[in-house]
């Protein structure tokens, strides 16, 4: 888990670049959020990790398996 704080730091953009884009990535569950008090932490969320493999197989124009390896409604907390 990291603060919006930390990612600043380590990707060197600004802090509300940085949060607009956690904005986003949480509003569509790729990544969960752990509020404290006036801090928020993040973390990805895994079901959506599981999906890559897939994902990456239909950019490379490799077969995509026949049952994907994803559940959609994870993405959507459902």
């Amino acid at each position: 888990m990291a603060g919006a704080h930390r990612l600043v730091a380590t990707c060197g953009v600004g802090q509300s670049t940085v949060s607009h884009h956690l904005k986003i990535l949480s509003e569509v569950r790729f990544v969960l959020v752990e509020r404290h008090g006036t801090s928020s932490l993040y973390r990805i969320n895994e079901e959506c990790v599981r999906c890559f493999p897939t994902a990456a197989d239909v950019v490379m124009g490799n077969p995509v398996p026949a049952t994907p390896t994803c559940d959609r409604g994870a993405r959507h907390g459902t």
